[in-house]
């Protein structure tokens, strides 16, 4: 099997470029000769308050005051609400143009399946979604009934025992994939990224600087944690990075005045850019080896292997609703994307006017459409998603302001000119990536 480059490659170019160089048209009209039969959209939730707060170590790092919010901390703000919306708007009218559902009123019983996570920040990700697409119709979201706990489907963590065998592998595969020197070797390269957040954050002048005397992120170390049953983690810089960094993009999002966002200290889109770059090769870290990926993500690529080819998922009843449905639409995490797109070894992408490259209430459309010349069918996938400003401006998104598009390519599957590849190899490369997280 031929070997992946990591998926999260920042280029201070792609930043740069024009979009009309880089991402797709909007979707439009289908070509002539081909069916939209079937589209099933995963999603992440939309802007959300920071987690759990800023945490006593990021209270710590620096000597500034963080924000607080109005939403309670790992909620959907109504901003969020309301870009979510936009978002429905838009892909309804999309999906009316490939005739795969009216462009008015409710869909049929049965058409459409919609699914979350059973968080708050999930479920009402959902429902705006719901709101913008099919306005005035009672369409059921389903989750699980105990809101506040992980839905099995939509949790990444390792389900495998870790022996100490695997908890090598694992960690040996991650060293890997983060290149020469490991995840330390990683740690090295991204001093400059850390030390722009040092100067963001007056790191110099914080408590750890000053008290415990550690003031050089990048000559801090980083420790995997892997256990059974749990999300795969980092302790050390990268996790605070990823945290912090995380927590300025939010501010953004959210519309807060620039001279509050990150204190006013974040002045160019280079900045952006080697903050972000932390946050995204955190997650690259923990899910981009294969040992890691395709175990975390098993139960949610069954259910969407479930849902797009007919396979069996005996773990979710809600997975048949899925499969007879014409549009399925599911939200989840980043974590959930990160890992999915790893364990279908996806290749290298690129994300323009994005810092992230999961970005909020961004969105993988797995469509399946049928070839009536060739009488087959053919699957296309594409991240669709919102630019940094449309988010923060919550830009109505028309066919003049569209939503930015990007074809993926998954290992098993080689895409054409147009970016379809046929369903055939799809369903052989999913059932090869199952195989794998066994």
């Amino acid at each position: 099997m031929k070997k992946r480059m990591p998926l999260f490659s920042l280029s201070a170019l792609a930043l740069a470029l024009p979009l009309s160089l880089q991402a797709a048209e909007a979707p439009a009209a289908p070509a002539e000769g081909y069916q939209l039969e079937q589209v099933l959209i995963f999603s992440r939730h939309g802007i959300r308050a920071p987690l759990v707060g800023y945490g006593d170590i990021l209270a710590e790092s620096t000597p500034h005051t963080w924000p607080v919010w109005k939403t309670e901390g790992g909620l959907l703000t109504p901003k969020g609400g309301e870009v979510e919306v936009l978002f429905g708007k838009y892909l309804r009218t999309w999906l009316a143009q490939t005739e795969i559902l009216p462009a008015n009123g409710c869909p049929t019983e049965g058409s459409v399946f919609v699914y979350a996570n059973s968080l708050p920040r999930t479920i009402d990700t959902a429902k705006s979604f719901v709101s913008g697409a099919f306005p005035d119709c009672s369409l059921t979201v389903n989750h699980q009934e105990k809101i506040g706990t992980m839905d099995p489907t939509f949790n990444p963590i390792v389900t495998a025992e870790v022996t100490e065998t695997f908890k090598q592998k694992a960690i040996d595969s991650i060293n890997s994939h983060a290149g020469e020197g490991g995840i330390e070797g990683l740690n090295k390269r991204l001093e400059p990224n850390y030390n722009v957040l040092q100067q963001v954050m007056d790191y110099g002048q914080s408590k750890v600087c000053t008290e415990k005397k550690t003031c050089s992120m990048a000559a801090q170390p980083n420790e995997v944690i892997i256990e059974q049953n749990k999300e795969p983690g980092i302790k050390g810089p990268l996790r605070v990075g990823t945290g912090a960094s995380d927590g300025f993009m939010l501010q953004y999002y959210e519309g807060y005045p620039l001279n509050e966002v990150a204190w006013g200290k974040i002045t160019d889109a280079k900045q952006w850019q080697q903050l972000e770059e932390i946050k995204n090769l955190y997650h690259e870290t923990l899910f981009g080896s294969s040992a890691i990926a395709q175990n975390a993500a098993a139960p949610l690529l069954r259910f969407i292997s479930a849902a797009l080819n007919g396979t069996p998922d005996e773990s979710n009843k809600l997975a048949e609703q899925a499969h007879k449905a014409k549009v399925a639409v599911m939200v989840g995490h980043d974590s959930n994307i990160a890992s999915l797109l790893a364990a279908m070894k996806t290749a290298p992408y690129e994300l323009p006017q994005q810092y992230e490259k999961t970005p909020i209430s961004g969105k993988i459309v797995f469509q399946r459409w049928h070839d009536k010349k060739a009488d087959k069918d053919l699957m296309k996938i594409e991240y669709v998603y919102q630019s940094t400003d449309q988010i923060r401006n919550a830009t109505p998104l028309t066919a003049d302001a569209p939503p930015m598009r990007v074809t993926l390519e998954i290992d098993g599957c080689k895409t054409d000119a147009n970016g379809f590849c046929p369903m055939d190899d799809f369903k052989t490369a999913i059932a090869s990536d199952l195989k794998g997280g066994e």
